[in-house]
């Protein structure tokens, strides 16, 4: 039988996250009309700070698949990838541009959560994706995402792209206004973990 000291402990039941981390009442209800496909590193499935678990919780149509490759979607027409143009890289297949006039059926958002390294990974394990027309965000919002390094100053937290991505696609900010609060609350709760871990070096409590 295991002593005390290492005993796990209590998680949560919905995020699975350890109780003290727990971060399901940062979850705000949005019934998205353009269908969210996440395609998550697995590097990222454990990673404590990322947002794409949090977002594929607040969102009515949304799916988060984990592992490197991924079998196409049977309707591959009606699916469309946020990435950002990457002029110049002969690897990457010539997409035709989006349809500026919005189709009747929105599209599938399809999205790479990873770092910039592993999210580029996937898109060439998987080359499929490399045929799907792309969507790349118009006059970002500032990031919000504090608790982890950008590589860019254009880069954001899954959760911040799709935000902006979804509202882009549907002309609609007010729909997805909900998910900013989402995010403003994660961001709080995990700047309250931090306070709460001890400094290398200092002397426990007395």
């Amino acid at each position: 039988m295991p002593d005390a000291g290492h005993r796990r402990r209590p998680v949560c039941d919905g995020c699975r996250r350890p109780l003290a981390g727990c971060w399901c009442a940062c979850v705000r209800h949005v019934a998205n009309r353009a269908p969210l496909l996440i395609l998550q590193d697995p590097g990222e499935a454990h990673q404590a700070k990322g947002t794409a678990q949090l977002l594929a919780r607040c969102l009515a149509r949304a799916e988060l698949r984990v592992g490197e490759r991924f079998e196409p979607p049977a309707q591959l027409g009606s699916h469309v990838l946020l990435y950002p143009d990457t002029p110049g890289d002969a690897a990457l297949a010539d997409p035709p541009p989006w349809p500026t006039a919005a189709p009747l059926a929105p599209p599938t958002l399809v999205v790479l959560d990873g770092t910039w390294r592993r999210s580029r990974r996937l898109l060439y394990l998987n080359p499929w994706l490399q045929s799907l027309p792309r969507l790349a965000l118009t006059t970002p919002a500032p990031s919000r995402y504090v608790i982890r390094c950008a590589r860019g100053e254009t880069q954001r937290s899954t959760l911040e792209a799709c935000a902006m991505a979804l509202a882009q696609l549907d002309g609609d900010d007010l729909r997805y206004a909900p998910l900013w609060d989402a995010m403003d609350n994660f961001m709080a709760l995990q700047r309250r973990l931090a306070d709460r871990r001890p400094t290398a070096g200092a002397s426990p409590p007395r």
